[in-house]
């Protein structure tokens, strides 16, 4: 792209960061990505539209751009990882278009050439998608479902620390990618007995979240505890227990679908309980 460029992007992304606006000296930081200001872009950096044809609708307008990892922020702004945005924001709205415009960077940068021939792909005029100019392959952004299993028994929930986990003291939810031939509730059955040792039966949908690191759809569900005791692997999970709305270790970031599981099943508790309090502890 020519360095005289200026355009109109929304977002602009360095890998997994988002540009942000640096805060005034003593001032808290903006929650909100900034767009690109009116400014020559870097060489290498490309602009791509948030959604092309009928998946343009209301909040998905315009285009990001995607920097090469060496780019020095603009004067007056800051990189700053997407996830302190999700964690900072009240409402999923909020954030979903930045989440889209990371996801669709990551899969631009995936599929900058042909899968079976090898060829330099272009764009789908009317969709969302890399198309091959030599032999014609398609390929669509891509998705990784995974499952996140709130698993319950009695009025405790299960709770467990991922042995990469960035923040010191978090647990959460279990997590697992579903596999070829599996469905959601055989993935719930089969990641809890993999990485805790116990079986749980009755998954039910709770909800979902687009997850772009670096392009996850994490489907939410509930089950129940059936037999067995915790015996984490060792190799995922290094501790796990299970913990009451009052007595817990630090939870998730409050803009991650697993603390929105976490604070429905504590409220649902202290309701059966009569008892009204906060949730305590999150994770920076």
């Amino acid at each position: 792209m020519p360095s005289s460029m200026h355009p109109p992007a929304r977002f602009a992304f360095r890998g997994p960061e988002v540009l942000a606006r640096s805060p005034v000296q003593g001032g808290e930081p903006d929650p909100r990505p900034a767009p690109w200001p009116q400014l020559p872009v870097p060489e290498g950096a490309e602009l791509f539209p948030l959604a092309v044809g009928a998946a343009i609708r209301p909040g998905l307008e315009g285009s990001a751009l995607a920097v090469p990892p060496e780019t020095p922020a603009p004067e007056g702004h800051e990189w700053a990882p997407l996830r302190s945005f999700i964690n900072a924001a009240s409402e999923e709205h909020e954030w979903f278009p930045a989440a889209r415009a990371l996801a669709l960077a990551n899969w631009r940068a995936a599929t900058r050439f042909c899968g079976r021939c090898g060829s330099p792909n272009g764009d789908k005029a009317d969709e969302s998608a890399r198309l091959c100019p030599a032999c014609g392959a398609l390929q669509y952004p891509r998705l990784s479902p995974a499952v996140l299993a709130l698993v319950r028994k009695g009025d405790r929930i299960l709770l467990a620390r991922n042995a990469r986990s960035p923040v010191a003291g978090m647990q959460s939810i279990l997590a697992g990618f579903v596999e070829p031939g599996e469905t959601f509730e055989d993935c719930v059955v089969r990641e809890v007995r993999e990485e805790v040792g116990i079986e749980v039966a009755n998954a039910r949908y709770a909800g979902s979240q687009p997850w772009p690191f670096p392009d996850s759809l994490m489907v939410g569900f509930e089950c129940d505890w059936v037999s067995g005791e915790l015996a984490p692997d060792g190799v995922e999970i290094v501790e796990a227990g299970w913990y009451g709305p009052d007595a817990h270790p630090l939870l998730p970031g409050p803009g991650s679908l697993s603390r929105r599981l976490v604070e429905r099943a504590f409220t649902q508790i202290r309701a059966r309980s009569g008892v009204r309090a906060a949730v305590p502890g999150t994770a920076p």
